[in-house]
């Protein structure tokens, strides 16, 4: 998983959750999209389930490599990092 911290902001921290087992999406391939979204689902369940907030993801954050989060407090951070630390 990739933090970054920006300088200001209701949101601290950027991370990126990879997607299972490592899979990339390269392209917006049609045959991909639902299988992309389920996975995108599961991850922000996750996050619904573990993060006190404030977070924040979109359907613009969804990159090739995995699903953007915006974290507002470090312990999301922390608590994300228990699941995801070897893609973190």
């Amino acid at each position: 998983m990739l933090a970054i911290k920006p300088e200001s902001g209701l949101h601290r921290m950027l991370v990126v959750i990879p997607y299972p087992n490592g899979k990339k999406y390269v392209t917006d391939d049609p045959e991909h999209l639902a299988e992309r979204e389920e996975q995108r689902n599961e991850i922000l369940d996750y996050v619904k389930l573990v993060c006190a907030g404030p977070w924040q993801s979109d359907y613009g954050d969804i990159l090739w490599e995995g699903i953007r989060i915006r974290l507002g407090c470090e312990k999301d951070y922390f608590m994300l990092q228990l699941k995801y630390s070897g893609g973190i």
